[in-house]
């Protein structure tokens, strides 16, 4: 982690490691939250823009309640929720499809360009755009990570539960898991606490530090079902820890739905994605070498990433800013794999019997 931070692969990073039933024995901030006008050191209370975490631990946490209370079935239709989804292919295309990015969708759009950011319906406008999207493959032959299938999903959970994604989250997932420090910006709650800056945005003529990084979620009012989540390394940790409680049993999710939703799925051949969460791909994973199948994690764009070895019963969860100041810092892509097969090595050692 210093090597990262002194390379210049990000600014600053939080690191927290758990293993054996539930045990953190490695949790430490590295670095600066903020380079530019001023450095700021980075504490282990920092709060991250999670970005693409918020598939898995918001939108897919929801949807399983959801499905758990019967309000929601992972074989329902689109078309159920979206008029727009009634003709042609799309009629096709089932909830399950959208949680595994097998839906045909495209992976992003720059909605965010056609709409003004004072405009009060820009959140019906980006999801109208979204749910109008053509479809670039048949329905569930292939596997494309799709930033619009989560908007969409969004749409459909506040459909489902009469109420918005931000709310539905905080009073059914967050507060009963005592994450205080979770949540979307955009819903108006006020920030506790110091945040790591992202993107010197030239869209937005200034550094990003407490809205939401991405985009299209940004036009949206900073609350989507794709990104605009915010939290501490700590506080993802509960997060992660009630879906491996879920998986035995104990959590607020039936084992029996929690492990069909992090299990890779079957169709489309050649996919790594389980239903809302990713698993180990062959050969070239962000989880390194050493990670069993069994593994479920996911990454966000902002340089955050989470991975759970259920065999090994090890948690590993990277909280960075490697957007900051510029989002063409790439260099996490082959930092991210060195960390973790490091972690396995230390923790777990080589022999993967």
């Amino acid at each position: 982690m210093e090597e990262g931070v002194a390379s210049g692969v990000f600014p600053g990073g939080v690191l927290l490691i758990s293993h054996k039933g539930g045990r953190v024995c490695f949790h430490k901030a590295f670095g600066f939250a903020e380079l530019t006008p001023i450095k700021i050191p980075l504490t282990i209370n920092t709060l991250f823009d999670l970005a693409s975490l918020t598939k898995p631990l918001a939108t897919t946490a929801a949807m399983a309640l959801l499905v758990e209370s019967g309000m929601l079935r992972l074989k329902n239709p689109v078309f159920k929720f979206i008029p727009e989804y009634k003709e042609g292919e799309k009629k096709r295309v089932t909830l399950a499809q959208l949680l595994s990015h097998s839906s045909g969708l495209p992976d992003w759009k720059p909605y965010y360009e056609k709409i003004a950011r004072s405009s009060p319906d820009a959140k019906q406008r980006v999801y109208q755009m979204a749910c109008n999207e053509p479809l670039i493959q048949q329905p569930g032959t292939h596997s494309l990570y799709s930033d619009i299938g989560f908007m969409i999903l969004g749409e459909i959970i506040e459909k489902a539960a009469s109420e918005t994604l931000d709310h539905f989250c905080k009073h059914n997932i967050f507060l009963k898991l005592n994450a205080k420090k979770t949540f979307f910006p955009g819903s108006g709650q006020k920030i506790m606490g110091r945040i790591a800056a992202t993107e010197d945005c030239p869209w937005r003529g200034k550094v990003i530090r407490g809205e939401v990084h991405d985009d299209n979620a940004y036009a949206m009012g900073g609350v989507s079902g794709h990104a605009g989540l915010f939290s501490t390394a700590k506080e993802v940790y509960l997060l992660v820890t009630d879906w491996v409680d879920s998986i035995n049993n104990t959590g607020l999710i039936s084992s029996a739905l929690a492990k069909r939703l992090v299990t890779r799925r079957s169709v489309p051949k050649g996919g790594s994605f389980a239903l809302g969460w990713d698993t180990p791909s062959l050969g070239n994973s962000s989880s390194g070498h050493f990670f069993s199948p069994q593994s479920f994690g996911h990454l966000g764009y902002t340089g955050t990433s989470i991975w759970v070895d259920r065999v090994k019963e090890l948690v590993v969860i990277l909280l960075t800013n490697r957007v900051h100041p510029t989002r063409k810092n790439n260099q996490i892509k082959a930092f991210r794999p060195a960390l973790h097969d490091l972690i396995y090595k230390e923790v777990i050692g080589i022999d993967r019997a």
